[in-house]
């Protein structure tokens, strides 16, 4: 089943479908992959950049065929390129300059007899390097060797990996599928033995692959949104097995995470080039997207504010940060709370606002949001907003009185009045913000009603989307609080049940609280809000 799952994706994926699964192949054989090209204007001429294990640089030109075959002039079409790969050496900082290089022309397709004859026509010519073909049946190969061996072999696991596979590439990412199959690679699950030093360091890149094939669809469907999450759930679950384990980042482990980050901001920098290219951010049938556009565009608020926090200081890096900053300084009148699963976006949102805007509106903006999350969820509030645990489509299904789903069926049968997750944290980066009159004047509603956090059983299931075993927990404040006091509860920036990788890596914490809005946590809000307002 396994081998059918990889020929058919083999088969059907895109250059493009590919790269991110190729490039994890590559570290997961010990080469250091130091660019994956987005196939965009900025490009160093070849897709990929590695160094081999031994040390040699190699340079990677990817072409799609899926399920056929590369002709002679389809080839020649390449030629140049590869002409001008093997007579040049490779620019690229970090490689020293005139270092021989290996150069390989890679297709998960098949290279007719002529082609394999032309490139050793080619590499008869004394060019300053020589290249080589690697087609379908060596990278089935390296997938096998890689992957089939650590995937999930039940048939109920089998089944979730190919309802992932076989997901509509327009639709959101089915997180919990993935994150099962992700959880048994990277021994998540409470039955399984922490992973040794060893078996990580197989695993992570198996199930790097594993996450690239499973959303083949949503690369296919260029779902941004969709190869985003998804990498932040591999990302994510890999440092939650090293806590588990208690063992560090390092070898196969450190390089599938890095290029898993690369993977994440390259697709968040599509999906910004995208808004950027339309004329307006409607999406589908004008008339009914209104219903969605409020959710969608809060969504890439808080998206384009995570990749405004991402790590690069390339000249490339400035400019979009400074076009991302110019475009959430403007007034934003879509902002959808729809329920408190929106806060991290609206987070994420303001905290880059504040760092590109010197006034106190970012503040006072968090003020009005803290007012209305709690205002909405007051005792006998016809209205309250749903907790960070319900999706958006459950909230819509029960908003428009749709056909209901299971998730949107369990909201129906709960009340959240009376009740917040989120605004704990709100109150406090108001205070933060010194701003003393909305804190007194929304007090009485604050101690109104019980504040409400999870706090996992150990530090590395708050990787998890599903926890197993933890406490939910209830503060009720006292009708009389000192400002004092306050600023004081504000101020707290430790958590003990935060992997300590993930805290390092802020840009991937606000994506994930994003990604997974229960995960946000006064505690969480407070360090990435001291971190990032920096």
């Amino acid at each position: 089943m396994i081998e059918k799952l990889l020929e058919n994706w083999l088969d059907s994926a895109s250059e493009r479908s590919y790269q991110a699964s190729f490039v994890q192949m590559l570290g997961g054989q010990g080469y250091r992959v130091l660019h994956s090209t987005r196939h965009c204007a900025l490009e160093f001429g070849k897709d990929v950049f590695a160094v081999a294990p031994d040390d040699v640089p190699c340079a990677y030109q990817l072409k799609g065929k899926p399920g056929g075959r590369v002709g002679l002039n389809e080839f020649r079409e390449i030629q140049p390129q590869l002409v001008q790969l093997m007579s040049q050496p490779i620019i690229f900082p970090g490689l020293p300059v005139g270092v021989p290089h290996r150069s390989y022309l890679v297709s998960n397709g098949y290279f007719d007899e002529e082609v394999q004859r032309a490139v050793d026509d080619l590499n008869r010519v004394p060019y300053f390097s020589k290249v080589a073909l690697i087609g379908r049946g060596q990278l089935l190969d390296w997938a096998k060797q890689l992957g089939s061996s650590l995937w999930p072999n039940e048939m109920t696991n089998i089944r979730e990996l190919l309802e992932v596979f076989l997901h509509d590439g327009r639709d959101l990412l089915p997180s919990q599928r993935l994150a099962s199959m992700l959880g048994e690679v990277l021994a998540l699950r409470g039955e399984d033995k922490p992973l040794k030093m060893a078996e990580l360091q197989r695993a992570a890149p198996s199930a790097a692959l594993l996450t690239g094939i499973a959303t083949h669809h949503f690369s296919e469907r260029e779902n941004h949104f969709a190869l985003a999450s998804a990498w932040c759930l591999f990302a994510v679950s890999v440092m939650a097995s090293c806590e588990r384990a208690g063992l560090p980042l390092k070898g196969s482990v450190r390089e599938s995470l890095a290029l898993a980050e690369s993977t994440i901001k390259d697709a968040l920098v599509a999906l910004w080039d995208e808004a950027q290219a339309r004329a307006h951010l409607v999406e589908g049938d004008a008339l009914s997207d209104p219903e969605l556009f409020g959710w969608r565009y809060t969504l890439l608020c808080g998206l384009f504010a995570v990749l405004w926090f991402f790590p690069g200081e390339t000249a490339e890096d400035t400019e979009r940060r400074s076009a991302i900053a110019g475009w959430l300084n403007k007034r934003h009148e879509h902002l959808d709370l729809w329920g408190e699963a929106a806060v991290p976006c609206l987070l994420a949102f303001l905290l880059c606002l504040r760092r590109v805007d010197a006034t106190i509106r970012p503040d006072y903006e968090m003020a009005g949001f803290l007012q209305t999350v709690l205002f909405a969820n007051q005792y006998r509030s016809e209205h309250p907003l749903p907790d960070p645990y319900y999706g958006y489509e459950a909230v819509a299904r029960r908003r428009y009185g749709l056909q209901t789903s299971k998730e949107s069926s369990d909201l129906q049968e709960e009340s959240f009045a009376g009740s917040s997750y989120t605004a704990e944290l709100l109150l406090h980066l108001v205070a933060r913000a010194k701003l003393k009159s909305p804190c007194r004047e929304n007090w009485p509603n604050f101690n109104r009603l019980g504040h409400k956090r999870f706090v996992p059983a150990a530090s590395w299931q708050y990787g998890l989307l599903a926890c197993p075993e933890g406490t939910e927990e209830t503060r009720q404040y006292p009708a009389e609080y000192t400002w004092e006091q306050l600023c004081q509860d504000a101020a707290v920036e430790t958590c003990d049940y935060l992997p300590k990788e993930l805290e390092a890596r802020h840009h991937l914490l606000l994506l994930w609280v994003i990604i997974a809005p229960h995960r946000l946590t006064s505690d969480v809000g407070r360090i990435l809000a001291a971190t990032l307002r920096n």
